[in-house]
């Protein structure tokens, strides 16, 4: 067992939980906001990466070489870009958070449909087996939600809940694209993660020019949150928020509660800490484990962010939605114990 192991966890389920927790915050208080939210995460993720990726030459700093082509990242990153908006655009249209973690899991059909048709990839009986398994607990998952919500108690909420499912889809279809075209890229150029993270990030930030008027309202409505102490911030924070109260001296705790911040760009700080928090583990986690491990863990992230979002937000998730979870969560650990799958020979 790598020495790094528990560190590289408590990145994960700290990082990844926190996160989610955070964005369900947002999302709760300015539920159109997911442009700032994935602006907010982009920019962050890019400027910390410059360190890695800037060099000071003969005329001042510049970017690096890199060892993949432009062109390559430059389509990566439209994939990337997109994807990540329509996931937190979708949060919009009266998607539950729970819903939302379990709907992004039934990407394993549409990938394993593409790397089929696509690379020529074949499947084990049990990788098949997980996946259908998968599809039909977010389909369950899907009608649950639906029927125990109130998202669908009128005609027009219920308009806005079968679009935010259409961004999921769309959403979904692409990310599967952008997974074999990264797989592709990783194996003739190696797995050069770190330059991936920075450039899918960098090269994005000009695409938010697209939602200024967008940006400009949300942040209008981060601004007009009411502003809060740090220390009581902290304390909405489920384990952080307890940990701080014990820990926190009183006379810095005195200090903070005269820094008062709005609450909405308090937490958006909070998100942008966490999904940097949660990516870097993520990484760091694929170089130790085998894809078994790594595939049993991010589930295991996704069941507790999914606790934390029904009990401490009380959302609704009635008992079909919870089969379905139960089902995505068998059929994940069915398809990761099913073996790697095969690519037909192209010379044959």
């Amino acid at each position: 067992m790598s020495s790094e192991l528990p560190l590289i966890l408590s990145l994960i389920f700290g990082g990844c939980c926190s996160n989610v927790f955070s964005l369900e915050v947002l999302i709760n208080d300015a539920p159109k906001s997911g442009q700032l939210v994935t602006f907010g995460q982009f920019a962050f993720v890019a400027l910390e990466g410059l360190r890695h990726h800037v060099e000071w030459g003969r005329f001042g700093p510049r970017l690096k070489p890199t060892v993949v082509p432009l062109s390559r990242w430059f389509l990566l990153v439209l994939l990337f870009f997109v994807v990540s908006v329509l996931n937190n655009l979708a949060l919009g249209y009266h998607i539950s958070v729970p819903l939302h973690i379990i709907f992004r899991s039934g990407g394993l059909i549409v990938n394993m449909i593409m790397g089929a048709v696509i690379m020529g990839k074949r499947y084990s009986v049990g990788q098949v087996s997980g996946v259908l398994l998968v599809t039909l607990g977010v389909i369950l998952a899907t009608l649950g939600d639906a029927s125990t919500s109130n998202a669908v108690s009128d005609e027009g909420s219920a308009s806005e809940f079968f679009t935010g499912i259409s961004i999921l889809v769309v959403a979904m279809i692409l990310s599967a694209g952008m997974g074999l075209f990264q797989e592709v890229t990783y194996r003739e150029y190696g797995k050069q993660w770190r330059e991936g993270l920075f450039y899918t990030h960098f090269l994005a930030l000009p695409f938010f020019l697209i939602f200024y008027k967008d940006l400009v309202a949300q942040v209008s409505t981060y601004n007009a949150s009411p502003p809060s102490p740090l220390p009581v911030i902290l304390e909405q924070i489920p384990m952080i928020g307890h940990l701080s109260t014990v820990a926190m001296p009183s006379q810095i705790r005195t200090i903070l509660n005269d820094i008062q911040v709005p609450k909405l760009w308090a937490f958006l700080v909070f998100n942008m800490l966490t999904q940097y928090v949660c990516i870097a583990g993520v990484n760091r986690m694929t170089a130790v484990a085998t894809s078994l491990t790594l595939n049993l863990v991010l589930n295991l992230r996704k069941f507790t962010s999914l606790l934390i979002s029904i009990v401490y937000f009380e959302n609704e998730f009635g008992t079909t939605a919870m089969a379905g979870t139960g089902l995505v969560i068998l059929g994940t650990a069915v398809y990761s114990s099913g073996g790697p799958q095969k690519v037909k020979s192209k010379t044959a």
